[in-house]
């Protein structure tokens, strides 16, 4: 027979020559199984409810092509000293703290892909959200940033 006691010489797990095993252990731990079913839960319906909303997430590699075959647009939200140290070819430079008041500058592209681009791909979402707010259907975010663009050693603008 195994047995597993706690520090205080409870038993909490057995296993004897049978193969059954107590269910103490799951008892006195039943919220550390909770919680571990909540997390893989979120991170199972994170993927879901970003396609559902109409957004979803592209890679540098396949940016290039969504460029020239589906006239994307991108929106880069770096702030102005950012984007001229260099960008996408092409995109359009809205920083995130004025994209709502300078949403105009994109409308005429409703109906085109949009893909949002930051440094890192860490503030990509909020953009894309904003987006989402004002009626653009298909948003696309640029994963990992401008860096996971210069990491594949595609153009860069300056």
């Amino acid at each position: 027979m195994i047995e597993y006691c706690n520090l205080s010489g409870t038993k909490v797990f057995s296993l004897n020559g049978d193969k059954t095993v107590e269910l103490e252990f799951f008892k006195l731990n039943w919220h550390l199984f909770v919680a571990l079913a909540v997390i893989i839960l979120l991170l199972a319906l994170d993927p879901i409810r970003k396609r559902s909303g109409g957004i979803r997430s592209i890679n540098a590699v396949e940016l290039p092509n969504l460029m020239s075959h589906h006239n994307a647009v991108v929106v880069d939200i770096s702030d102005p000293a950012d984007y001229q140290n260099g960008h996408i070819p092409n995109a359009k430079n809205i920083p995130l703290s004025r994209l709502n008041d300078d949403i105009a500058r994109i409308n005429k592209f409703k109906s085109r892909p949009i893909v949002v681009a930051c440094r890192v791909g860490t503030r990509s979402s909020k953009a894309a959200n904003i987006l989402k707010k004002h009626q653009f259907s298909d948003i696309r975010i640029l994963h990992g940033g401008f860096a996971s663009w210069t990491k594949e050693n595609l153009p860069v603008e300056k």
